[in-house]
């Protein structure tokens, strides 16, 4: 008992002794509130105070719901980002020196009486603080922390803006900004979620109107508000990032996995015209040796111009006479097809009267459709995918498409676009439903391909979400960035927040949507680039975004790019498994592995493809050289295999051939032949690049690449590459587990072993192998080529061992 008494006491101190949070803060009368009394409430605690109740739930040892209640009732809205459910947790609750401590075996909640206000303290230090607490009327719903000096805070989604978004009050509304450059603070996705450097995050769990101020209007305050609306946050803590995320993730949902066709070059423009010149330019791209997995169709696939047609949802038949057999053609190529889909109807279609009737539109304070007569597109109405006889009418013509054999969708304008705040949505006013529209419409098609199609996996390109929009295989980009090198810059923050923010497949229109000019060096930059983040989809108005259309020189730097992609499958695949099963972003900032590394913190032009390659995209005009920061650690230039030691920078020369790319010693990265399209994938044969380092183990992902239910269902394999290196002597143990339909029996590998010595002599299972130059001496061989080791031999799946000694 005495021990317990010392370890509260201590655990109080750790807050009331802080520094940062040693002097009560000057409150108003509402927040300024008083604790009467805290009881058992369910899975957690309801703490009775003079202006309201507040309750406090553990959802698991390390994640707390808070959420306030003037009326004490506890009756609030269902959550849009939620979708975890309280565990049993563990509990208990301790009193001592004027306060409480409610314990949970992870992170614990101090409640101070008098002035009543909580912290949360994690491995015995306090990570944050209520500042004047909640404050809520008929106008307002916010809370407010306490936030330390030295403190980074992450996120808020879409924003061309510095990863650190402290100094800044930000707008919580959803909102296209055309042609944005760094500095812009509003885009499609405001995602009301941040993290610390202290490996924390908060979820303020409330989609209406509003904003955030980090430490603008108080330097040390972190203040969420919004117009209405339930009170509530989430307080989520870790040891690392990767823990950070896979509890966000926890909460709010995982991406589905994505049907491999997906990692490959999805061709897009604004906009193909008919179909004769859709099906000239893919074949001007097959011709000059492209991959290619999509074709994707904008506006005109139902209209002859930008205006006056949204809404027809139906092929215009003037310019695409076949579109079945367009379809079907490109299918047998292996190439998909994509339509975008709005959420207006423009009242001079042929649907407008039918979708009118069956009222599914957004209504004025009477109840009367409203139109909108601001839009650009054309007076119209807005689809209110709240109500379900909307949903049916909307599903009703995807389905047709579907039937049709499209494979995908383009959900445009989600914000929605215009969105006038008198609007009447079913579920309320514009504001208080704006930023979870697309949401919404991303859960609609979610729900019915479930439904409808349940081993089909959902691809859908939203431009706004909300949180947790990627549990419904939401695959945003960034929205209407320009054709320039600040268009380009603007991109990596912006990339690597969202998908901090749970959005791991976040891109950008390759190559730039708006303005600007034809530029090889920007196109070849910006693809070499997109290589490298989770979508590659050339895109962009006025100019052609294919690269057929670019020099011979750019054509050929493009083209080797996009074969390195479609080579990387494997690799990139399993980034993909990785998100879906812990939540780990695709993209990863330098800190999410060197969190105490205060260059890493800083560096905001480089980022972590998976755990194992370092990319260093080239940003600038003219650049010959570029100065790279390398964490610590080996590391391996992945183009010409010369090691450097890392926690250092480097003066880096460039080529226009290919972007800095990195791998981490101790690094496997299986890879396959390059292809023409997904649909040529095997797993027959992995050519895996091994960088020798100590002990390293990575684990592939494979399946189908088609089977929604695959995870669900156990329908995989988990391929094991166990390294080990010690003086003159490599030992590499290779196992999988797991079975999938068309999974083959065995398969050609090949070790490509980097920076080896030219080995004595290469044992698999403990029989030496024979050299060969040729490769047609054995089943089993080694080479050297440009004094690299390469070992080959066939695996038939059962546990082996390769050694080499040097």
């Amino acid at each position: 008992m005495i021990l317990r008494f010392f370890q509260i006491l201590f655990l109080l101190l750790s807050v009331s002794l802080s520094q940062t949070f040693a002097q009560p803060l000057k409150t108003d009368q509402k927040a300024n509130r008083k604790l009467i009394r805290i009881e058992l409430n369910g899975n957690g605690w309801k703490a009775v105070t003079d202006n309201g109740s507040i309750f406090i739930t553990p959802y698991t040892e390390t994640i707390w719901e808070v959420r306030y209640s003037p009326d004490g009732s506890g009756v609030s809205d269902s959550s849009n980002a939620v979708v975890m459910k309280p565990l049993n947790v563990a509990k208990k609750i301790s009193s001592i020196a004027g306060a409480q401590l409610l314990e949970s075996g992870g992170m614990n909640v101090f409640v101070h009486n008098n002035p009543f206000y909580l912290a949360f303290i994690y491995k015995g230090d306090t990570l944050l603080r209520e500042s004047t607490g909640f404050n809520v009327d008929k106008n307002e719903s916010s809370v407010s922390f306490k936030i330390s000096s030295n403190e980074a805070i992450y996120g808020t989604g879409e924003r061309a803006l510095a990863m650190n978004r402290r100094g800044y009050q930000l707008s919580l509304y959803n909102r296209p900004s055309y042609g944005y450059q760094m500095g812009t603070t509003s885009l499609n996705y405001s995602i009301p979620m941040v993290l610390s450097s202290k490996k924390y995050a908060v979820l303020w769990d409330n989609p209406q109107k509003g904003f955030v101020d980090i430490g603008k209007a108080q330097a040390d305050v972190l203040e969420w508000n919004a117009i209405g609306g339930t009170a509530r946050y989430f307080v989520i803590a870790a040891g690392d990032y990767p823990g950070l995320m896979k509890s966000y993730t926890d909460l709010t949902g995982r991406q589905p996995l994505l049907p491999r066709w997906a990692l490959g070059n999805l061709q897009s423009r604004m906009a193909y015209r008919n179909q004769q010149e859709t099906d000239s330019i893919v074949s001007l791209m097959q011709k000059h040796d492209f991959p290619i997995d999509a074709i994707i169709l904008d506006f005109y696939w139902f209209g002859d111009s930008i205006k006056g047609h949204l809404g027809t949802l139906d092929w215009y038949k003037n310019a695409w006479p076949h579109p079945q057999e367009m379809i079907a053609k490109f299918r047998r190529q292996g190439i998909k097809t994509i339509l975008i889909t709005e959420p207006y109807v423009i009242d001079t279609v042929k649907t407008y009267a039918d979708a009118d009737s069956k009222k599914i539109f957004v209504t004025d304070s009477l109840g009367n459709t409203y139109v909108d007569k601001y839009f650009y597109f054309g007076h119209g109405s807005l689809i209110d995918i709240f109500k379900p006889e909307a949903r049916e009418w909307f599903w009703e013509k995807y389905q047709k498409q579907i039937n049709m054999g499209v494979a995908a969708w383009w959900g445009d304008l989600g914000e929605p676009e215009s969105h006038p705040s008198d609007i009447f949505h079913v579920n309320g006013k514009a504001d208080a439903v704006h930023n979870i529209y697309g949401h919404n419409w991303d859960k609609m098609l979610a729900d019915k391909y479930a439904e409808n199609y349940p081993h089909t996996r959902l691809f859908h390109l939203q431009r706004s979400g909300f949180a947790g929009s990627q549990r419904f295989s939401a695959f945003p980009w960034t929205g209407d960035v320009p054709r320039s090198w600040g268009g380009l810059q603007a991109q990596l923050p912006l990339l690597l927040t969202m998908g901090m923010n749970g959005l791991g497949y976040i891109h950008s229109d390759a190559g730039g949507f708006a303005m600007g000019e034809k530029d090889d060096e920007l196109y070849t930059r910006w693809l070499q680039f997109a290589t490298f983040t989770p979508i590659l989809r050339p895109h962009g108005s006025g100019i052609p975004s294919e690269p057929v259309f670019f020099s011979m020189e750019t054509q050929r730097i493009v083209r080797n790019s996009m074969k390195l992609r479609y080579a990387m499958l494997p690799y990139n695949y399993t980034l993909a498994w990785q998100n879906s099963e812990n939540g780990a972003p695709l993209m990863r900032p330098l800190f999410y592995y060197f969190p105490d590394d205060s260059i890493a913190r800083s560096v905001e032009n480089e980022y972590f493809w998976g755990e194992n390659i370092l990319v260093a995209p080239v940003i600038e005009k003219g650049l010959k050289m570029q100065k790279i920061y390398l964490p610590s650690g080996q590391w391996y230039d992945f183009n010409s295999g010369k090691r450097y030691s890392g926690n250092q920078w480097i003066n880096y020369p460039l080529t226009m051939e290919y972007i800095p790319l990195f791998v981490k010693a101790g690094s496997f990265i299986p890879m396959t032949t390059p292809l023409k399209t997904t649909d040529n994938y095997t797993s027959d044969e992995f050519i895996v690049r091994y960088y020798p380092e100590g002990k390293s183990q990575f684990i592939q992902y494979e399946d189908d690449g088609w089977d929604k239910l695959a995870m669900k269902e156990g329908n995989y394999e988990l391929i094991s590459y166990n390294g080990n290196q010690t003086k003159g002597h490599i030992v590499i143990n290779l196992s999988k587990k797991g079975s999938w339909n068309g999974m083959p029996k065995t398969r050609r590998m090949t070790f490509e072993v980097w920076n080896n010595d030219l080995p004595k002599k290469v044992l698999i299972n403990g029989k030496e192998i024979p050299k060969s130059k040729s490769g047609k001496d054995s089943k089993s061989f080694y080479q050297i080529e440009d004094k690299q080791l390469k070992i080959h031999f066939v695996w038939d799946g059962k546990p082996q061992k390769v050694e080499i000694i040097n």
